[in-house]
């Protein structure tokens, strides 16, 4: 199946358009979660108390992760909007400049990050979890992890720019040979095989780390090579304040939002692991996370096409078209969602044992979790199609305040009151979760139908 043209993207039909820019997303993100789904299994297979300490770890170390990284990655969401608005209207040598931009800037926050995330861990990851071992476990894992934050960034921005300009086809190869060489690596790593060392949740990390950084070499490669989509043009890959400016003004929104989101996930994680048998919440949340990230898949690559069909029209100023689409994009996501849910529910108990085969109490508490929150996840498809819209814009206020109110105003206070005030424990953390979903899709119709984000920047003056 070829990628769209430029015209097609202008007059197509959106369903089958999302398809076809998201297909090559959604394997890609169907080989990172098997990855991730690797570390879980391998863990898993460390045996005894080891398995479910080094999960749940996992589990613990993942929000803080995000928390460094999400400010850069809320900045590296400006090229969703200036490449495909600029592609969108034809100035092809604007969308390079853009994206060496963005990529420049990923590398110098990758490696600020890198440097505070592994000074900082250590002594804040205490301050989530009183268990002792979880916390050295997850100490381990960050030590191995933060070094690569420059090469992350860099594939990460990668496959938003290509993506924007509407190639989803490239990052989908890089993540195919590089997920593989990390699967690979896994067991060999974690659970230590031959001359291997027996690393466990450390091990994890290295692989990626190696996987990672041959990645980014890909990526610097093929941007350089004059037949890409985007090309890296190296008389702009130092900082222009023109480009600089407008990466920040499109970025800030996201990445406060981002940061703030993250937080709020290090609190809830920080309210389950006060639960009274949190070693079972934490374990049963981590898996059914990663469960629940193959019933993302479609959401993130058919959001990701969505993002592409707005921002190239809005930068053609079809407004019309844009909202058009953006409202088939949101009811189709949701639908494939809620058929998903459907599916996996049933089996639930069986799916979790996969991971963590005869620890009971891990199994039933994930089980409860999936079952009570599962209900809300549909509503993540109407949060993810505005969201693309937004995004598309340029307008990632609305996104901020979306993500904002579902972490701090509803999530963490309808868990609390849940957990502790009403006294359910572990259930009223996962009725509080489904909850924020609910007011988290009202605030984001809400935003959506308001219309300020049909915009088209590149009429702006830069």
């Amino acid at each position: 199946m070829s990628a769209p043209k430029r015209s097609e993207i202008l007059g197509s039909n959106t369903i089958p358009l999302m398809f076809r820019l998201g297909w090559p997303v959604m394997l890609a993100s169907l080989l990172e979660t098997f990855y991730q789904l690797a570390d879980m299994f391998w863990l898993g297979r460390l045996g005894g108390q080891e398995s479910g300490d080094s999960v749940a770890a996992l589990q613990v170390a993942f929000p803080l992760l995000w928390f460094f990284a999400s400010a850069v990655a809320g900045f590296a969401m400006s090229g969703t909007a200036l490449v495909s608005q600029h592609t969108g209207a034809g100035n092809s040598n604007d969308a390079d400049v853009a994206a060496t931009q963005v990529i420049s800037f990923s590398v110098v926050a990758g490696i600020i990050v890198a440097f505070a995330g592994t000074l900082l861990a250590p002594h804040l990851l205490p301050l989530i979890t009183g268990h002792g071992r979880i916390t050295e476990l997850s100490t381990s894992y960050l030590l191995w992890f933060f070094p690569c934050m420059p090469f992350v960034f860099i594939n990460a921005s990668f496959r938003i720019l290509s993506a924007a300009a509407g190639d989803t086809k490239t990052p989908l190869k890089i993540t195919l040979i590089t997920n593989i060489i990390n699967l690979i690596l896994d067991p060999f790593l974690i659970v230590g095989i031959g001359p291997f060392p027996r690393m466990g949740v450390a091990g994890a990390a290295a692989a990626t780390l190696l996987s990672t950084a041959l990645a980014s070499i890909a990526v610097l490669y093929i941007m350089l090579r004059k037949k890409n989509a985007l090309k890296l043009l190296l008389n702009h890959i130092l900082p222009e304040k023109k480009w600089v400016k407008r990466i920040f003004k499109i970025g800030f929104p996201a990445a406060v939002g981002h940061s703030a989101e993250s937080l709020g996930f290090i609190v809830l994680m920080t309210v389950i692991a006060k639960l009274p048998e949190s070693r079972d919440a934490l374990a049963g949340y981590g898996i059914v996370n990663r469960l629940t990230s193959f019933i993302f898949i479609p959401a993130q690559g058919l959001g990701q096409g969505l993002a592409t069909i707005i921002g190239q029209n809005l930068g053609a100023n079809n407004f019309a078209r844009a909202k058009k689409c953006a409202v088939e994009g949101i009811k189709i996501i949701s639908a494939i969602i809620a058929i998903q849910i459907a599916v996996i529910m049933p089996f639930r108990e069986e799916l979790i044992a996969l991971f963590i085969p005869g620890d009971t109490g891990v199994i039933q508490e994930g089980s409860r979790f999936l079952l009570i929150f599962g209900l809300s996840i549909p509503l993540f498809g109407v949060v993810r199609g505005t969201t693309a819209a937004f995004n598309a814009a340029g307008t990632n206020m609305p996104a901020m305040i979306v993500g904002f109110a579902r972490l701090w105003l509803f999530r963490i206070p309808f868990s609390i009151i849940g957990a502790f005030i009403l006294g359910f424990n572990a259930s009223g953390i996962w009725g509080g979760m489904a909850l924020s979903n609910l007011f988290a899709a009202f605030v984001a119709v809400y935003l959506f139908q308001k219309g300020k984000w049909l915009t088209n920047l590149t009429d702006e003056n830069c």
